[in-house]
């Protein structure tokens, strides 16, 4: 048998056995069809960082007829907005079409799971967005986790470039019902304060103080307005 054809046969051979070996890596439920996207190429390299997750996460993802696929390695792009997962059987990072999915969940290095759910957003800039849940009900509590890039200070990155521009955190926090759509709402005691009456007033502030919140952090805004929540105090909203 001439040589080339033998060359040919083998990578033939070799090509079948890794698309078989990545096919193993996939998820059970996996549907090719269904997780439909884009070549992620990388962004560009500044101070500060575009991800939410820097490493791919666990998690999964849930389409509009609610199809959902497991197993997946995620990874949230909070500069562009965008969701991508590896695909093994092509090793490529790919951008899933944000148009077709319901949302998505990963569990992140702190072994805290994080859960996005995908709506239009009829303000400023309206369009589709991934919102991360931080509290659901009637009355959700979201964040839009938006990165934009900025110019800084000029600084040295690692391969001694000067550059001037870095990614920056401008996240916007809103309550959201299905019927009076959404109200933004910034992280502290005085705008959470700022949608009761003032008898209201005070009767949350008694409960925080009996539960010693104090308004440090993200996690202190979402533990305050759960007590609200549990108590059945009534946000007008």
């Amino acid at each position: 048998m001439d040589n080339r054809i033998l060359y040919i046969v083998a990578l033939f051979g070799l090509l079948v056995a890794q698309s078989l070996m990545a096919q193993e890596e996939l998820p059970k439920n996996w549907n090719s069809e269904k997780i439909k996207g884009t070549r992620f190429i990388p962004y560009a390299s500044y101070s500060g960082t575009p991800y939410l997750n820097e490493k791919f996460a666990s998690g999964k993802i849930e389409f509009l007829d609610g199809t959902k696929v497991e197993d997946l390695k995620l990874r949230y792009s909070t500069y562009r907005d965008e969701i991508i997962y590896y695909n093994a059987a092509i090793s490529a990072q790919i951008i899933i079409d944000k148009i077709s999915l319901k949302g998505f969940a990963f569990t992140d290095d702190n072994g805290i799971r994080r859960v996005f759910r995908q709506q239009y957003f009829d303000g400023f800039m309206p369009g589709n967005r991934y919102f991360e849940v931080l509290s659901d009900g009637d009355i959700a509590l979201l964040v839009y986790r938006k990165v934009v890039l900025l110019v800084c200070s000029p600084y040295n990155n690692n391969l001694g470039r000067l550059l001037n521009m870095s990614y920056q955190e401008a996240f916007s926090y809103y309550f959201y019902s299905k019927e009076k759509g959404y109200q933004l709402v910034r992280i502290n005691k005085n705008s959470l304060l700022s949608k009761f009456d003032k008898p209201t007033q005070k009767v949350i502030k008694k409960i925080l103080r009996k539960n010693d919140v104090s308004f440090d952090t993200e996690a202190d805004f979402v533990t305050a307005w759960n007590l609200v929540k549990e108590n059945g105090i009534k946000i007008n909203f």
